[in-house]
């Protein structure tokens, strides 16, 4: 099998880079290649960098959307052959063994669509609780989510072109939530993966869906249920439950179950 690991780099998370790709060197499994896509380093400053990279994808100065820099990053992996590509975020790292036990998952049961781990705090503290061993329909993340690209892997065997061109539907910030809801509705499912976890950098830009501000919760969830409502009935339904959706009564002092986007929970008997 080919296995890559790939992110996408940007100036904003330059103090956390180092630390990044030190993770990559110490896997326990040095079997892969790194993929790297760069968004907003101009050339000397990448140069300066001096990132050993095996294939470097340079959107600068295209100026493309957050969004588009990943599904960039998967249509590189896609066409370069790679079977599976292991994911993260530039301001996070993981478990030095993530490449290794990924690999094994993938090996053992090639019928996944996707991979996903655990994600603790650099204390060790888990950030999202309860994750299922698998997980089989999109209705699991509908109303709130636990699968983000930095947590995860794809099994790029089970994707093709037209699928990697229509992800441009899903065009804003959480396009990982749009991305695995699209791979569960119209792929398959996903398995998690254990002695894989990333560690989750604790700052304001990687809080925003685990937070209690129902405000953005709302406007975040409308653009999401709107994108999905594209091709899909059942999430036309959420939409159109959500518009109509009194948030004032909303109480977010109750239980949280730590995943992202999940103050507004809403009663749905719709099946998906």
């Amino acid at each position: 099998m080919k296995a890559a690991f790939g992110t996408v780099i940007y100036k904003q998370a330059r103090g956390f880079l180092d630390e990044l790709m030190a993770c990559v060197e110490n896997q326990t499994d040095k079997d892969f290649d790194v993929l790297i896509v760069n968004d907003n380093y101009e050339k000397q400053e990448l140069d300066e960098l001096n990132l050993q990279a095996d294939m470097l994808v340079d959107l600068q100065p295209q100026h493309v959307s957050i969004a588009q820099t990943r599904i960039e990053m998967i249509r590189a992996a896609k066409h370069a052959g790679y079977d599976l590509l292991i994911v993260s975020d530039a301001d996070d790292t993981f478990a030095p063994t993530r490449v290794e036990e990924y690999k094994k998952a993938y090996e053992m049961d090639k019928s996944y669509a996707f991979y996903y781990n655990d994600l603790v705090t650099d204390e060790g503290k888990t950030v999202l609780e309860k994750m299922p061993e698998t997980v089989t329909s999109a209705k699991a993340i509908s109303q709130s989510n636990f699968i983000g690209m930095s947590i995860a892997a794809i099994n790029l065997n089970m994707i093709d072109d037209e699928f990697i061109d229509s992800l441009s539907e899903g065009d804003c910030p959480v396009f990982d939530w749009y991305f695995y809801t699209r791979m569960l509705m119209d792929i398959g499912p996903g398995k998690l993966v254990g002695n894989a976890a990333t560690i989750y950098r604790i700052h304001e830009n990687n809080q925003v869906g685990t937070t209690h501000d129902v405000d953005q919760e709302y406007r975040v969830k409308l653009t999401h249920y709107e994108n999905l409502a594209k091709r899909y009935p059942y999430f036309k339904h959420l939409y159109e439950d959500l518009k109509n959706l009194d948030i004032t009564k909303i109480d977010t002092s109750q239980s949280h179950n730590g995943y992202w986007w999940s103050n507004i929970i809403m009663e749905d008997s719709y099946e998906i």
